[in-house]
């Protein structure tokens, strides 16, 4: 079976599913050994055969630090050392609908494994850092993150950062090309839904691929905006401190679901978003709940910044 090689957060992507999305690597050939140390292997099938008898007797999930498994109305996922991805989908069922999965969940979960910090949000790159901009769903991410690319901006990725801690600074690796906006924001920048790839049937949300600045390495953190909306009449700005700058981090973990109902918060979680959380600011930028005022937020987390 072919394998095609792709960047992928600091590392090459060897998988046996070819996806248009993800940023080509060229020297498959002469991977160094630190490459193929770090490598991540996606396969199709390969489903440990204790998994299946887990799932034919009604399982759905199970989590273990270096191995874990769970299945979906899509197919199987099994997430093994920090290092390989396999997936089964299930019958009459498209590899093209376990992608959002692959890219969210597995992802998140290989680099936990692997001891590194997965934030749902999306971030871009100015001035050599990066800015991590979350919030939950209808927040307004996805808007503000294409209103900083048109001034621009680098994007770095919009749905999963991968985030390191080494003690001294907070780095953030890339993920690939490809931007996320709600179809009332694809229209206000005359984008043709029709030719679009949608990715949440339910909220209207489109993907498509971003032709613009995009960088392959890694970034030091500059700071984290969580936006939300609020019934006020302008936009506000404010940083977070002490313990709540912690929470604002632990909220906004990829997996914090895992966290809640399948798997216990260790100390050492806790410890990596500490780390985070105390190396660099983090701020709550509220924005009225109609209107167009995205502007006016980038405004405000400029001169926060500066």
């Amino acid at each position: 079976m072919k394998t095609y090689y792709y960047h992928l957060y600091g590392c090459v992507l060897k998988s046996e599913i070819p996806y248009e999305q993800l940023v080509r690597f060229e020297g498959e050939k002469a991977l160094t050994p630190e490459q193929e140390d770090k490598a991540i292997v996606l396969g199709l099938g390969g489903i440990a055969e204790d998994v299946l008898e887990q799932y034919q007797s009604g399982k759905m999930l199970k989590i273990k630090k270096d191995f874990i498994w769970f299945s979906n109305e899509y197919g199987i996922f099994q997430i093994a050392r920090g290092k390989e991805i396999r997936l089964q989908p299930h019958e009459s069922v498209s590899v093209k609908n376990l992608t959002s999965f692959v890219f969210g969940y597995c992802i998140a979960m290989l680099f936990w494994q692997r001891g590194l910090v997965a934030i749902h949000c999306s971030a871009v790159s100015m001035n050599g850092k990066a800015l991590l901009i979350a919030g939950g769903s209808g927040a307004g991410k996805s808007t503000l993150t294409h209103c900083f690319l048109s001034h621009g901006a680098e994007l770095m990725c919009d749905d999963v950062a991968i985030v390191e801690s080494d003690g001294k600074k907070v780095q953030v690796y890339p993920a690939f090309p490809m931007q996320k906006l709600c179809k009332d924001a694809a229209l206000r920048n005359e984008l043709n839904t029709e030719k679009l790839f949608c990715v949440d049937e339910d909220r209207d949300k489109y993907a498509l691929p971003y032709e613009g600045a995009f960088s392959t390495e890694p970034k030091e953190l500059g700071a984290i905006v969580c936006l939300n909306r609020a019934a006020q009449s302008a936009c506000s700005i404010e940083r977070y401190a002490g313990h709540d700058s912690l929470q604002a981090v632990i909220r906004n973990l990829f997996l914090k679901p895992m966290f809640e109902y399948s798997y216990p918060f260790l100390p050492e979680d806790m410890l990596k978003c500490l780390a985070i959380a105390g190396s660099v600011p983090v701020y709550k930028l509220l924005r009225p709940m109609s209107g167009d005022t995205v502007e006016e937020q980038r405004r405000l987390i400029l001169e926060q910044m500066s």
